[in-house]
């Protein structure tokens, strides 16, 4: 499963860029070979594979190597896209990790697609699951207690508060829970066919309570 990562930090544009061949030659004290390209070859780069043909080239080039190509822990939130769950959300700075994780539940299992933002001590976690079956979709409150058994365990940790919650139009509920040490927000939403899913592991003495709402806050359909 891919997912969409725009970032704004992290992504620049490049106008008259060097060629690997360009590049090569430059760094051999050769005056390299400028190749000036039309707009109608970048336009048809574009419709062919999303990128101008600029970008291709400068896709294939390797960064030095002291630099990593992507910063795995930014300063910034960053807003995630899950295409094929159709929704949004903005994720807080962290680690990130994509897996698939599988739930057994009485009505069979669910096949999650989940992105995890790790910071210390804090985790943030997005999931979503799509394909489900009418014997699930019609008894809800399997799936969430399956999902709680998971996410929280009831021999480490209690069961604090619970209080409804929307998605655009759709219902879904908010559960808090809590162990010696860490406390664990997690909200669920059941809409046609799939499942939503969005936790908060923390501390119980995190100062991160803002960042924690407004990460549970961020889902949104793309599509209404």
């Amino acid at each position: 499963m891919k997912y969409t990562l725009l970032l704004a930090t992290a992504i620049a544009t490049f106008v008259g860029g060097l060629t690997l061949g360009q590049c090569q030659a430059t760094a051999q004290g050769r005056e390299p070979l400028m190749v000036a390209q039309s707009p109608n070859q970048n336009l048809r780069s574009f419709f062919e594979t999303g990128r101008p043909q600029s970008q291709d080239t400068l896709r294939f080039q390797s960064p030095p190597s002291s630099v990593p190509p992507i910063r795995t822990n930014a300063n910034n939130w960053q807003l995630i896209v899950f295409s094929q769950g159709n929704v949004s959300f903005w994720m807080p700075p962290g680690i990130l990790a994509q897996d698939s994780v599988v739930i057994g539940t009485s009505e069979g299992d669910l096949n999650f697609q989940t992105l995890t933002s790790t910071d210390n001590d804090h985790r943030y976690v997005a999931a979503y699951a799509t394909g489900l079956t009418e014997q699930q979709i019609n008894d809800p409150m399997a799936l969430f207690t399956a999902m709680q058994a998971r996410v929280a365990p009831a021999e480490t940790f209690s069961l604090m508060n619970e209080r409804p919650v929307t998605l655009g139009d759709y219902q879904g509920s908010e559960f808090t829970f809590e162990s010696d040490t860490e406390r664990v927000i997690f909200r669920t939403y059941l809409v046609g066919d799939k499942i939503y899913a969005m936790g908060v592991i923390q501390p119980l003495n995190s100062t991160r309570d803002n960042a924690a709402r407004t990460f549970l806050n961020a889902l949104q359909f793309i599509d209404s």
